[in-house]
């Protein structure tokens, strides 16, 4: 009980900040765009999306378009949020349902809406692209529409089954029985539209600003510290390793670089230190010094820091 007085009090303490505010208008912009191409792309061309509004769409083909398609998504929705509502803090419970009958809104605010693309496969690239960034449009912001999130969180943590084997099985489904309503090319379409989805979707949730982490073990790390990463003006961190190989201790340089300046580093590395190895790893988000701060993405301080500032009276 006391738990949830406390996500109670944390729930009214976030709606009054502009943070939440600025979620919903989110929230709205990336539903208007999934509206605008559920109903002007998908169903016109006989697509099917992923994840729940794909079941959605599923159901009101084989149903003859007898319910409308923002009650269906609502109906799918609810059995979800009874099953998930304990594995969720009641925050991201109640922006879910905000998000849900937004998406609602938005299903019937677009209908009629239908964008004249004559070619299924720019249809299937254009509606992925719209609707994946309007999707990681409010994901980067903490905001949701419900949907398998849920779900898979669920299966996961009472059968130890991977969220996104969830995903992959509900959408592998969507795209076979896509196939068996109309045709094999619209099955492709839509899963050519499931990708560009994905891929939309995951480089506004991170960024186009490309980062790379990389690790550097070399003889000489503090002179690969100073002519190399320094002339860069990037941050690096040691740690200490073994070497499984020559079996002596090693230094190993880990930073992080963005992506134009990765062939300067590459140069100033081979003059420093030609022997020295070098791993680069793609990084999706960087969030820090140097980079982008935690203010800049929308986040405020710990409310817990706050808190501490104006500590409450527990004396009885």
């Amino acid at each position: 009980m006391n738990d949830f007085k406390e996500e109670l009090k944390d729930l009214f303490i976030h709606v009054r900040e502009w943070t939440f505010w600025r979620t919903l208008l989110m929230i709205q912009a990336g539903c208007f765009l999934f509206g605008l191409v559920v109903n002007g792309i998908l169903i016109p061309q006989n697509f099917f999306s992923g994840g729940l509004m794909g079941i959605a769409l599923l159901i009101r083909s084989i149903s003859g378009e007898s319910f409308p398609l923002s009650l269906l998504y609502i109906l799918l929705n609810i059995p979800l949020f009874l099953l998930g509502y304990r594995n969720f803090s009641l925050r991201f419970i109640f922006v879910s349902l905000l998000g849900m009958g937004i998406l609602s809104i938005n299903l019937e605010l677009t209908l009629g809406m239908e964008i004249q693309t004559k070619e299924p496969l720019l249809a299937a690239i254009l509606g992925g692209v719209a609707s994946g960034g309007g999707s990681g449009l409010y994901l980067r912001f903490g905001g949701s529409v419900g949907g398998l999130d849920i779900l898979g969180t669920y299966i996961k943590k009472r059968m130890a089954i991977p969220i996104g084997t969830t995903f992959i099985f509900v959408n592998l489904l969507v795209i076979l029985t896509n196939g068996l309503l109309y045709d094999l090319d619209i099955a492709l379409y839509t899963g050519i539209f499931m990708y560009v989805f994905s891929w939309s979707l995951q480089r506004v949730q991170a960024g186009f600003s490309q980062r790379k982490s990389l690790f550097i073990i070399s003889r000489k790390p503090e002179e690969v510290a100073e002519k190399v990463l320094r002339r860069l003006d990037r941050g690096f961190t040691y740690f200490h390793a073994y070497g499984g190989f020559g079996h002596e201790p090693k230094e190993v340089i880990y930073t992080v670089i963005n992506l134009l300046e990765l062939g300067r580093l590459k140069q100033y590395l081979f003059e420093t230190d030609p022997d020295a190895f070098i791993a680069v790893n793609d990084t999706a988000e960087v969030i820090g010094r140097r980079f982008l701060t935690w203010e800049e993405e929308g986040y405020e301080k710990n409310r817990a820091q706050k808190t501490e500032k104006n500590p409450r009276n527990t004396d009885s």
